[in-house]
């Protein structure tokens, strides 16, 4: 304001001058204006204001037309009453404006303002170039102020007057630190918050048209101030594009689209601007507050500007982004965005490989929400059938890391794409797994016999019940004699982690060493394939490293890889969970599996929720929370496991559970079931009574105790529970039981109704009554007092 105190005091003394005040959008031109006009005001002088508008442009003398009105009003005399033109008369008719001007400058001081002269219609900046030159000697001051981003259109004006010793230019610089911290002290008085000054200063680039969007922000947050730039910040934003030169706002929009990727020439080709234009709008945009280099100085100020893109539009740039980033090497997951962004229903082979591979980059990050999203549009950009069977394949697998559940719906499909011939036989595998997660035997053993047929190999049921047998060689299960040792899906896909977990929870182990394993957990990294990591620490868990075992558990869920995503995250905590169990801590492996079941729900484990339940069991069982087990042992698990060793561990913790509750006949059933179950399996792993014909009873109560074995001399909380042994029959009978019915005998037996025997052994009331039929006429009793005086074990 120094020099307009200056040139005012001037024009008080007869002598005229002109100011023009150049400056970025929001830089304050107006405002500097307006306090100029009122500051002529107060020192008694006059002062005219017109504004021009880009809608105006085409209106000839608009704005100098204006300006003469206002003056008339005032009491000067009307120049040119039929008003002006640009013909043969133009010159005289300027001629006695001039006169007309100087001669009211006589009374008081005039101030002529021109608010945005960039859009001032020619004629208009004809006129008032003419009246410059003439206003030396004349107590006029004349003020212009232009947009920076418009200097091309107004470099005929500053020729015309910068040349003029009378003549003055004033550009406006961003506000300086000190002065940020008084604007926001004259708004909330007081010294302000350091914090909040930097932040102000760092996203408006000192732009006050942008800091005083900030300053009403956080005016309207209760509270103390904070938070995100708000609606006024984004309004700042839309006016600076709207008042700046259109090829400035082409360059914003393009810069915005290309987001982390932008450069000079990847925005030239987007907007359709000359590089050199590109080059000069960044320069407006820096000094205009919204980049910071390439770079928008806050992702609100991009987001606002993508705003400002017409919706039709948005998506075709997004689109031709994404053909440039990729033509230029840009990153698949840059590339990858856009194309869904473009939402144009576009089939290119380029498509699906750059969607793919920014899949395979988020879940190596753990973002799998992004994985499907990708996969998802991927499925959309395939041109062939087959190429659409086999990446809705892949969103499968990656929906199954997040919630088997969504991927279950996708099964039907999965499983008509098979019969089809759509995929190859490893995906029809993968196909396979996931129907074995949930229990369709039917289904899964179908789609071994197609997979079968395409190689040319055996794949029976036999080879799909030997994937159950034996999913790593490390893991301690092995393949019964003469089946398959190397199931095509013993090695891939959903199945073969958990029953390494399985093994881990319900055999000991007396395999190789953990070196190997210990090496290839330290070489682990985001993207690697994450099964094996499992099966590492199985072998640390199965080998009573409990403690290393603990430790990489613990690693493992700190890496953003695992952590983010849920199943792997269930699976780690779930081995943790065992390791703590074998460890003596069972708080600690209740609180992991609470953690497990929060993160997968019972329901969304298929056949194999029998394993976490069994974990949580066991714990609250050896913590004598007895009501707990109870609970957990009420929540339902699918009938189909326990027609596979996922059911292992659930039978040890119903045999634990009842010893607990002083059972031991119930529990004497739940340890032959896993008995025979060993045995149908085909299983042989050291400390576990051998699956043999004639059971003893102490044998099979003391399979639960070796199942989960606790390291010597160091049970943590408490003495470890001791197996109860049950008193030997007195006598043997001739009577042939069969298996299921020597269950029910058994339970009958010792009290329990026919529901509770339904209950416990998952059949029907029905046929537990069908099986007492049978039982008292092959024993030739007539009641459960009966069957408490005979022994009703017999040869199997």
């Amino acid at each position: 304001m120094i020099i307009f105190d200056h040139l005012f005091a001037a024009a008080a003394r007869g002598t005229g001058s002109a100011l023009l005040v150049s400056g970025a959008g929001g830089s304050g031109k107006t405002a500097l204006l307006q306090t100029m006009a009122a500051q002529a005001g107060s020192r008694g002088g006059w002062c005219f204001l017109a504004t021009a508008s880009a809608s105006e442009r085409g209106h000839p003398f608009g704005v100098f037309d204006r300006l003469i009105r206002s003056l008339h009003a005032a009491g000067m005399t009307h120049p040119c009453p039929g008003g002006l033109d640009e013909g043969e008369g133009f010159f005289a008719a300027m001629d006695r404006v001039c006169a007309v001007i100087r001669d009211f400058a006589t009374k008081r001081p005039i101030v002529i303002g021109v608010d945005d002269i960039h859009f001032a219609d020619e004629p208009s900046l004809r006129c008032l170039t003419y009246l410059i030159r003439r206003i030396e000697s004349c107590g006029v001051v004349m003020v212009l102020d232009e947009s920076s981003s418009y200097e091309r259109d107004t470099a005929s004006l500053r020729v015309e007057m910068l040349h003029l010793p009378f003549c003055h230019r004033l550009r406006l610089p961003p506000l300086s630190p000190a002065s940020v911290v008084a604007q926001i002290r004259s708004r909330f008085g007081g010294v302000p918050d350091s914090a909040f000054a930097r932040y102000c200063l760092e996203v408006s680039g000192g732009v006050p048209l942008l800091l005083h969007a900030l300053i009403d922000d956080r005016a309207a947050l209760p509270g103390p101030l904070g938070g995100e730039p708000g609606a006024s910040f984004r309004q700042a934003v839309l006016r600076s594009l709207h008042r700046c030169a259109p090829a400035t706002t082409a360059v914003a929009q393009a810069l915005a689209v290309l987001g982390d990727h932008a450069d000079p020439a990847l925005a030239a080709e987007l907007s359709g601007r000359d590089a050199a234009l590109v080059l000069e709008g960044m320069r407006d945009l820096g000094e205009m507050g919204l980049l910071d280099g390439r770079q928008f100085r806050h992702p609100e100020t991009r987001a606002a500007v993508l705003a400002s893109i017409p919706p039709p539009e948005l998506p075709a740039m997004h689109a031709r982004a994404a053909g440039l980033l990729h033509e230029n090497g840009a990153p698949a997951n840059a590339v990858a965005g856009h194309l869904i962004a473009a939402q144009d229903g576009g089939r290119a082979a380029w498509r699906v490989t750059i969607l793919g591979e920014a899949a395979r980059e988020a879940m190596a990050a753990g973002d799998v929400e992004d994985a499907v999203n990708n996969l998802r549009h991927a499925v959309a950009a395939c041109s062939g059938e087959a190429e659409r069977a086999q990446t809705a394949l892949l969103v499968a697998e990656a929906q199954w890391l997040s919630d088997p559940g969504r991927a279950a719906r996708r099964l039907d499909g999965l499983t008509t794409d098979a019969r089809s011939g759509l995929l190859p036989v490893a995906d029809i595998l993968v196909v396979a797994n996931h129907l074995l997660w949930w229990g369709e035997f039917d289904e899964a053993d179908e789609m071994l016999r197609l997979a079968g047929a395409a190689t040319g190999e055996d794949s029976a049921a036999a080879q799909l019940w030997a994937f159950f047998c034996r999913s790593d060689p490390r893991s301690g299960i092995c393949a019964e004699p003469g089946r398959p040792a190397d199931s095509p899906l013993a090695h891939s896909g959903v199945m073969a982690a958990v029953t390494a977990v399985t093994s881990a929870a319900s055999l000991p182990h007396d395999g190789p060493a953990v070196g190997t394993a210990l090496q290839m957990l330290l070489g682990l990294r985001g993207g690697a394939e994450f099964t094996p990591a499992l099966h590492d620490l199985v072998v640390l868990v199965q080998t009573g490293r409990l403690e290393e075992a603990l430790v990489w558990c613990d690693r493992l869920l700190a890496e953003d890889w695992i952590d983010r995503v849920p199943m792997r995250r269930a699976m780690i905590a779930t081995i943790k969970a065992v390791a703590a169990c074998r460890d003596g801590d069972p708080a600690t492996a209740l609180a992991c599996v609470r953690e497990v079941l929060g993160v997968i729900p019972p329901h969304a484990w298929g056949i194999v929720a029998g394993l976490p339940l069994s974990i949580a069991v066991c714990a609250a069982t050896d913590l004598g929370d007895v009501e707990l087990a109870r609970s957990l042992l009420a929540v339902p698990v699918p009938p189909a496991m326990f027609d596979t060793p996922f059911a292992l561990p659930y039978l040890q913790a119903l045999g634990r559970y009842h010893l607990a509750m002083g059972r031991p006949e119930s529990a004497l059933v739940h340890a032959r079931s896993g008995t025979e179950l060993l045995e149908k399996w085909g299983v042989a792993a050291a400390g576990i009574a051998a699956a043999a014909r004639w059971y003893d009873q102490a044998d099979a109560l003391c399979w639960f105790s070796a199942a989960r074995p606790d390291r010597p001399g160091r049970h943590r909380h408490g003495h470890r529970p001791e197996p109860m042994a049950l008193p030997a029959a007195d006598a043997e009978d001739d009577a042939r039981l069969t298996d299921a019915e020597q269950r029910v005998a058994t339970l009958a037996a010792v009290g329990n109704t026919n529901r509770q025997i339904a209950a416990s052994l998952f059949i029907t009331v029905s046929t537990v009554e069908q099986h007492l039929t049978k039982i008292y006429r092959k024993l030739k009793v007539r009641n459960r007092s009966g069957l408490r005086r005979r022994d009703y074990r017999t040869v199997l």
